[in-house]
């Protein structure tokens, strides 16, 4: 993919591609190094704000730039799968340039289909047939992609990750008249999200938990999560990029995913505050945006709030289970945003000190707990 440079004023997006390319690599390699096939399907491709002519810029050449390397990876390993692609585009003058785009292409097989997304969901689901695929849904705003609309196709074999656009949905949940209930229905999958949008405390964590369960019923997923995008000027949402899956080790990669696109997010918005700073009052800065800062505050404030999430929920599977097994307990904790592999082994040994539970199968010659160690919950210490 281009250089963040190449995204000045849309860092956002700059953050979403870098986190759907690397995850995108690291499910194709982890699917094709044990199944035969594989299929990514985009569900809006566009192009839309491409500046490149080469559209590197976009993610259906990302997308189709990194399976190329997969492949050719897994080949190196006598791995050979079939990776396909499905590209959708509604717009008419957007679908002929996409199919300009990806002619000559030979090495991936792509399709492409001109209409609206969620009125081709049995074509899509057809072209899929029983591989595993994973879905990518970036919308440019809230509709077209209503969760009862494309029930089928979230009941596939695989996996989706949904752009959740609250900054566009949020200038509209106010007063959301009659014109916008109907596409709130169709977002949600049905009625009954009146509560979660009312103004107050939280609106924001209760509008997108909403979302999240309801693709977890509809969707058929065992796991669901989320990551957040934030305005590159502001310290305010963005967007989410919702994840549904139904195995445990998609949730492991997801959360390693995040934590490398939390840290680059970071250094990015910096920078791009430092450039509006600087053009603002034509004053040039001694340091680099990096250098001028221990830290953002509220990035760490985030952290420590999910993880005593974590930690609570830990304990009330303890409480549930007395005994659960490590790689168990793992995916229920990371389901948790910005809680990663390493944070669940340290509130496991916090736990452990604290006299609240026991690591059954862990050695004395072992410092941290893995796969195939149990935690059991010390009796008296719920």
């Amino acid at each position: 993919m281009k250089p963040v440079d190449y995204y000045a004023g849309r860092e956002q997006t700059y953050i979403k591609h870098f986190f759907l390319e690397r995850y995108l690599e690291r499910v194709t390699y982890k699917i094709g190094s044990f199944a035969q096939k594989f299929v990514y399907v985009d569900g809006f491709s566009g192009p839309w704000k491409s500046a490149d002519e080469a559209f590197e810029d976009t993610s259906f050449v990302i997308a189709v730039k990194k399976l190329r390397e997969v492949v050719a990876r897994l080949s190196s390993i006598n791995r050979h799968p079939s990776v396909r692609c499905l590209f959708i585009e509604k717009d008419p003058k957007a679908f002929r340039t996409l199919q300009r785009a990806v002619e000559g292409t030979s090495d991936i097989a792509i399709e492409l289909l001109n209409g609206e997304f969620d009125k081709l969901v049995p074509d899509i689901t057809r072209f899929i047939g029983n591989d595993f695929a994973l879905t990518f849904i970036d919308p440019t705003g809230w509709t077209g992609f209503g969760l009862r609309r494309i029930e089928r196709l979230l009941r596939v074999r695989g996996e989706v990750i949904v752009n959740f656009m609250f900054d566009h949905i949020n200038r509209f949940l106010e007063r959301p008249g009659p014109e916008y209930a109907e596409t709130f229905d169709e977002l949600f999958g049905g009625a009954g999200w009146n509560d979660a949008i009312k103004p107050g405390r939280h609106r924001e964590e209760r509008t997108l938990a909403l979302y999240q369960d309801r693709l977890r019923t509809i969707g058929d997923y065992e796991y669901v999560t989320s990551t957040r995008i934030l305005k590159p000027l502001s310290d305010r949402s963005y967007f989410y990029l919702v994840y549904g899956t139904r195995h445990p080790e998609g949730i492991l990669e997801f959360r390693s995913v995040e934590k490398k696109a939390v840290r680059e997010q970071e250094r990015v918005r910096l920078e791009a505050k430092q450039r509006s700073r600087v053009f603002r009052t034509g004053q040039a800065e001694l340091f680099g945006a990096v250098d001028m800062t221990n830290g953002n505050l509220g990035f760490t404030e985030e952290k420590e709030f999910r993880l005593r999430g974590a930690r609570e929920r830990l304990l009330e599977l303890l409480e549930d289970n007395e005994r659960i097994p490590f790689e168990e307990a793992r995916p229920r904790i990371l389901e948790l945003p910005l809680v990663w592999e390493a944070d669940f082994k340290d509130l496991i040994l916090a736990l452990r000190h604290e006299g609240r539970l026991e690591i059954e199968g862990m050695s004395s010659r072992q410092r941290r707990p893995q796969v195939g160690h149990v935690l059991v919950r010390i009796a008296g210490k719920g």
